[in-house]
């Protein structure tokens, strides 16, 4: 029971982590952060780097890829 109860508290922090994700890919987007984009793209990829550690480490690969491509911030970052 004490494992499954420790697996769902990562899932949640993993939850939470793609909110922030989504959150820094908004500010991005938004007019008025320009001088600031580089350091928010390295938030960016640093979220994604814990996101796909944590993911992979207790087989949370699903929980990204459905509905939840982590390899479209990437592209945004690279197209930005």
């Amino acid at each position: 029971m004490a494992e499954t109860y420790r697996k769902s508290k990562i899932e949640h922090y993993l939850e939470r982590l793609l909110i922030r994700k989504q959150g820094l890919i908004r500010q991005l987007e938004m007019a008025g952060l320009e001088q600031s984009c580089e350091f928010i793209r390295g938030q960016l990829s640093a979220t994604d780097m814990i996101i796909w550690e944590l993911a992979s480490e207790f087989d949370f690969i699903n929980l990204i890829n459905d509905g939840r491509d982590v390899h479209d911030s990437e592209s945004r970052t690279k197209s930005t």
